[in-house]
């Protein structure tokens, strides 16, 4: 044997049977913690606790259970922490709700050890087979070289899974992630060496090459490396969140009208007003009005519409999914959840777990109605996503799954309650053109026939009913919205290539072109946007119209405009400030000058909602959302 090949174990260290009692059996266990405290290895409590597994006789098998099980608790207590103090964060428990930490940090602890666990036996038998495949001798330098790639992979998994929280870090926050992460990774680095280590020699029956000192200032070198990189980004000066503003002073503008029609393609449109099947909007874009596209993305409806009523994106919004959980113990849902809203929609059928719809007051900006009705003005908001319940403002809103809600007689489906009473009647008594029902017969299948009407083409009936009597009631509101899904519900349904579902988007876009005809000279501003939703299409259309016309822009990119550019389009047409968080508007029509700029329209802080029941829950998961 050669001075330099590294101090072999005594026979039978490695051996699957127990170790013998008695002398010899003793002996090589303290031959075998000698060599081990001489290199430095059992100096530090961690490499401590883990080596002890391949200092006791016992089968391989059960060496590995318990070495895998303290890997997991060594790593799952803190990823559990880590883990929960982001959600909290990104959820705003920190400064709303700070009690919820404890439970969450319980319910997160189990998993993540569970995970952890799994993915170090994935790991251990990698390195088990480059160990066999190899014939490594330097079982160290191995173990080094894996525990890093792992550390490395670990720290880019969290870097990417973080990605939409980046922005909202202020510099303090950066700082502190930008020495966090390092030592995370060197925590993780430590752990998974520690316990590659202990497999290696189980396996080998091979001591380690030199001191484990030399291999941690390595290590450690590594880990102020990343800091150094990080050190720009943690350095780099954000300024903090911009105060609401006190008022918001409108400059010209006018009443505005937004009609959002979903399930449709743009070439549907295309072709309807092409064959003057919709001859008022077809006559509003030909008398001072634009069709031009837009980029529709792979947003959640939900998070789409809240876009077009905000201007601002889903993380800013807060209207990113259309449900949350509520794990036991929590006094508030969590609607950012990351990679793990997969455990959590498992966990919901548990009772660890409460699913949740996103209500109204879980939306974090303001919609353009709302802006609008702030001095007093009376504003009509009919099923637009993110207003259930219906929040108080001047006017109606009739909130997004009314239809349902009324059925079941859920509080607060309608505001003012007053008008509850009339739209409950006009949902009894809403009735389907006869041919259309025979037709839908001869199509389809009885059962898909029943649900299209009552899931698709009865509620888009109440709500266009609902608008009228709004409209009616207010007068002239200074912003009316309305919401139409049923198209894109009744695509879910059935085949969206029949002859049935190509006559039932002619009808819908029938039924919209008449309901804008009836609306006469009480706009100054008409938005109609045409979406494709769940039907696939990364484009959609939108119809703009102003009182002082329009240029059409026929050769306009579908990326030049986007759910906050229609947003913004809104927003202006109101008079509104140009706020700097929103883009501005497109140039297609001759939009009221912004005569004032702002940081922010402000933060809407509802007050959370409390609702008994789950029938909007049940409502969205029966139309196909959830």
């Amino acid at each position: 044997m050669s001075p330099h090949d590294p101090p072999a174990f005594p026979e039978g260290a490695g051996s699957e049977t127990e170790a013998p009692s008695g002398v010899t059996g003793e002996r090589s266990l303290g031959e075998v913690r000698a060599e081990l405290r001489r290199l430095g290895y059992l100096d530090h409590k961690v490499e401590r606790f883990l080596l002890q597994d391949a200092l006791r006789p016992r089968r391989p098998g059960r060496a590995l259970a318990f070495l895998t099980a303290k890997v997991a608790l060594l790593l799952g207590a803190p990823t559990a922490l880590v883990s929960t103090l982001v959600l909290a964060w990104a959820n705003g428990h920190l400064r709303r709700s700070a009690f919820d930490l404890l439970p969450l940090y319980l319910h997160l602890l189990a998993p993540a050890a569970a995970l952890l666990a799994m993915g170090f036996l994935v790991l251990a038998g990698v390195f088990a087979l480059v160990l066999r495949l190899s014939h490594a001798r330097r079982i160290e330098a191995l173990s080094y070289g894996l525990a890093m790639v792992v550390s490395a992979a670990g720290v880019a998994a969290a870097i990417w899974q973080g990605r939409a929280l980046w922005p909202d870090l202020s510099t303090g926050q950066l700082g502190i992630l930008g020495v966090a992460l390092p030592l995370l990774a060197w925590a993780v680095f430590k752990v998974v060496h520690g316990g590659l280590l202990t497999l290696a020699i189980r396996l080998t029956d091979q001591a380690p090459e030199g001191p484990g000192a030399r291999g941690r200032w390595w290590a450690l070198g590594v880990v102020l490396g990343v800091c150094l990189l990080l050190l720009p980004a943690a350095l780099e000066v954000r300024p903090p969140a911009p105060p609401a503003p006190s008022s918001l002073p409108v400059s010209g503008g006018g009443a505005l009208l937004v009609i959002g029609v979903d399930g449709v393609k743009p070439t549907e449109v295309d072709y309807l007003l092409a064959a003057d099947a919709m001859p008022h909007v077809g006559g509003l874009a030909a008398a001072g009005g634009a069709v031009v596209p837009y980029f529709r993305g792979d947003e959640e409806p939900g998070s789409f519409w809240a876009s077009v009523a905000t201007g601002l994106p889903g993380n800013r919004h807060g209207l990113e999914t259309l449900d949350s959980y509520r794990p036991l113990g929590l006094e508030r849902p969590l609607l950012r959840s990351g990679w793990l809203r997969s455990y959590w929609a498992v966990m919901a059928r548990t009772p660890l777990v409460d699913h949740r719809p996103v209500l109204s007051s879980q939306r974090r900006a303001w919609a353009f109605w709302e802006l609008a009705s702030r001095g007093g003005a009376a504003s009509l908001a009919v099923n637009w996503w993110g207003t259930f319940p219906a929040a108080p403002q001047p006017g109606w809103v009739v909130a997004h799954g009314a239809y349902q809600l009324l059925e079941e007689g859920t509080a607060g489906a309608v505001f003012p309650e007053a008008a509850e009473g009339a739209l409950r009647d006009l949902g009894a008594s809403m009735e389907v053109p006869p041919d259309l029902v025979r037709g839908l017969g001869v199509a389809l299948p009885d059962v898909t026939a029943r649900d299209m009407l009552d899931k698709a083409l009865r509620p888009d009936a109440l709500y266009r009913a609902a608008f009228r009597l709004g409209l009616r009631d207010l007068g002239a509101p200074r912003a009316a919205a309305l919401y139409l899904p049923g198209l894109d519900i009744a695509a879910g349904l059935a085949d969206p290539g029949t002859v049935a579902m190509g006559d039932l988007v002619r009808r819908q876009l029938g039924a919209v072109d008449r309901l804008v005809a009836e609306t006469g000279d009480t706009f100054d501003t008409v938005l109609l946007i045409f979406d494709p939703g769940r039907r696939g299409d990364d484009e959609g259309r939108a119809v703009l119209w102003h009182r002082d016309g329009c240029v059409p822009q026929a050769s306009a990119s579908a990326a030049d405009l986007s759910a906050q550019g229609l947003g913004a389009a809104a927003l202006r047409a109101l008079g509104l400030p140009q706020s700097r968080e929103i883009p501005e508007p497109p140039g297609a029509c001759p939009w009221p000058d912004a005569a004032v700029r702002v940081e922010t329209y402000g933060e809407r802080r509802g007050e959370t909602a409390v609702v008994e029941g789950d029938e909007y829950l049940r409502s969205l998961e029966s139309l196909g959302y959830l």
